[in-house]
């Protein structure tokens, strides 16, 4: 049985920017992004966005996130990040065989560089990412623009990811997910949020809902940013915070793309989809109302970068991701709780290490040991 709060599909996977972004093995917790943080907050074009009302209660969360940009830190989350990525793909191919390519398109995606500059800081993460054998091509500015000729201004270099794949439509490929889960014999429960977890001698032995009870032999808990306070009275500390990220859906036949380009600098992804194409990113912390200048930036950016000034906007939206400070999910049997599964706070790479994760999950209940030591992961690591 899956229990949603809300509507299957409608969370953060809802308006996400559809990559497997097997790219992205370092935790952003880390001190290269500490020292540039100041920069990006004082861009107001920046990727990053702070509302500065909020800063108090942030603080214990950002010193969190200094702590966790130790090296010896970073260099743990790296290692698990890159193990789980190097099998995302694989990970969606088995659960979605897709044989016509309408809900996952295997064309790879490119990020590029506009800068020189950019292109020099890149390249250790490109070595970073070969030591864990995640494979890319470099391109030049030539090919780039063969490659994307709906770009008016030239890049400096980029990486090719051949082996990425990348949604058309995120909702519709979570709504596919749940009816085959309902045919394979699932049970479904929209519109119904979970109050508690329910505790008798020690024991987990259901949920608790609104107006019922629901019993349960095992519990797996992938309520995003809802887990935390689930989880407190099982003595489990999650100190998750949502950061706040936007898309704009503008007419496909306008901008030309044919695989997703993610622009290093911007923090900005562009990605054809089935119902137009997606302009997505920013990263902002402490929000309440929606900001929508942080959305009018990335028309402007795909303004600046595209040959097409005067987008027509389809649609606009925004959605919380929900972040821990060191920037790794909490998966893993909660201590006392063997019938207890957590599996939540993926940050930026919850559609890409959705089906991996499953994968894990699926193993810890069955036999109790997961294929990875995913001991960087634990549950308890905030205790």
């Amino acid at each position: 049985m899956v229990i949603e709060a809300g509507e299957i599909g409608r969370g953060c996977s809802f308006g996400n920017a559809g990559l497997i972004a097997v790219d992205h093995i370092q935790p952003l917790a880390r001190p290269d992004v500490l020292l540039g943080a100041f920069g990006m907050l004082t861009d107001p074009l920046g990727p990053l966005h702070l509302r500065w009302p909020s800063l108090p209660s942030l603080l214990p969360w950002l010193a969190r996130f200094a702590l966790a940009a130790r090296p010896v830190t970073v260099r743990q989350g790296t290692q698990i990040l890159a193990t789980l990525l190097r099998e995302a793909v694989v990970a969606w191919k088995r659960l979605v065989p897709d044989p016509g390519e309408q809900l996952l398109r295997h064309q790879g995606y490119l990020t590029l560089f506009e800068t020189a500059k950019a292109a020099r800081t890149a390249e250790k993460e490109s070595q970073l990412l070969r030591q864990h054998g995640i494979r890319f091509d470099l391109v030049s500015a030539s090919d780039i623009r063969a490659m994307c000729p709906a770009l008016k201004r030239d890049m400096h270099a980029g990486r090719f990811y051949p082996d990425a794949i990348y949604t058309t439509d995120p909702f519709e490929l979570v709504r596919s997910l749940c009816r085959s889960f309902v045919a394979d014999g699932g049970t479904v429960m929209e519109g119904q949020r979970v109050r508690e977890i329910l505790i008798e001698a020690e024991t987990a032995v259901g949920l608790k809902l609104a107006d019922s009870e629901v019993r349960a032999g095992s519990i797996v808990l992938a309520a995003g940013s809802g887990s935390p306070e689930l989880i407190r009275p099982l003595g489990v500390k999650a100190p998750l915070t949502s950061e706040r990220g936007y898309h704009v859906m503008v007419d496909e036949r306008e901008i030309a793309l044919s695989i997703p380009l993610l622009f290093a600098e911007r923090g900005f992804v562009a990605t054809p989809m089935a119902t137009g194409l997606r302009l997505a990113g920013t990263v902002e912390l402490g929000a309440r109302a929606p900001d929508w200048r942080r959305a009018d930036i990335l028309r402007r950016h795909a303004e600046e970068l595209f040959d097409h000034p005067g987008l027509t906007e389809r649609s606009r939206w925004f959605g919380d991701r929900p972040t821990l400070p060191d920037y790794l999910p909490m998966i893993g049997v909660v201590p006392g709780y063997r019938n207890v599964t957590l599996a939540f706070g993926h940050q930026h790479l919850g559609l890409t290490l959705a089906a991996v994760t499953a994968e894990l999950v699926s193993e810890i209940l069955q036999s109790g040991v997961p294929r990875h030591d995913i001991s960087a992961l634990s549950v308890s690591r905030f205790a």
